[in-house]
């Protein structure tokens, strides 16, 4: 026997065509079990306003589908062969909202291939890790989210004045952008404060204040 009808009876025989019913429903089911617990991570773990219940019905059955390929794939290798050719010509156009998203449609992609492959331990173990790990770093402290002000003044001596006040005021404070004309001073100022209510009614009773503006906007900065 040469050593080319050895490689070809090893990929043969690497492949089991006694798929049982049994294994069949096991495989599947133990998908759609971890998949709906893929499920309830994700809408605890995900904020609400990126929460979608469409996608999040997904991540179940891309689990088991996901799992019945890997079936179809072991059980022959035609099907194999013709299984990579069909996935390789296929374009997704969904945009991903949060790279979160992401990352929970690669983990019910890999529990459907883990348990297709047969080891459900492993596929258990993978989800017990998974959420320790998201438990441990939903923990941990976020980047400071910050705010802008927006002030008007008569001149840059009251808008110095109205700084000075605003920077006891917060932890953070940064000038944006400053916008100066004969009668009126436009101050957009970069903050983070713990107390905004005491902000605010600060710049209401300043006389150096015409009128502000407080706006919050999502961004996350390390200070």
């Amino acid at each position: 026997m040469s050593f080319k009808d050895m490689i070809k009876s090893s990929v043969l025989n690497s492949f089991s065509t006694d798929i049982t019913l049994q294994r069949i429903a096991l495989v599947l089911a133990v998908s759609l079990v971890l998949g709906i617990y893929v499920f309830m991570v994700y809408r605890m773990a995900v904020n609400n306003e990126f929460y979608s219940k469409d996608f999040n019905r997904s991540l179940v059955l891309m689990a088991v589908v996901t799992a019945g390929i890997v079936l179809a794939v072991q059980s022959n290798l035609v099907i194999s062969l013709g299984m990579v050719g069909a996935l390789s010509i296929v374009r997704y156009r969904t945009a991903i909202k949060s790279s979160l998203d992401l990352f929970f449609l690669f983990w019910a992609i890999s529990i459907g291939i883990i348990c297709g492959a047969g080891l459900y331990l492993l596929a258990i173990a993978l989800c017990l890790v998974v959420t320790l790990g998201l438990f441990i770093t939903g923990r941990m402290a976020s980047p400071v989210s910050l705010g802008l002000l927006v002030i008007n003044c008569a001149s840059l001596t009251d808008a110095e004045k109205v700084t000075e006040n605003v920077k006891g005021l917060t932890k953070y404070l940064r000038l944006k952008n400053k916008t100066v004309s004969s009668d009126n001073v436009e101050l957009i100022l970069e903050y983070k404060t713990s107390d905004e209510k005491a902000l605010e009614e600060a710049l209401s009773k300043d006389d150096a204040v015409r009128r502000f503006a407080v706006m919050n906007y999502d961004r996350e900065t390390r200070i």
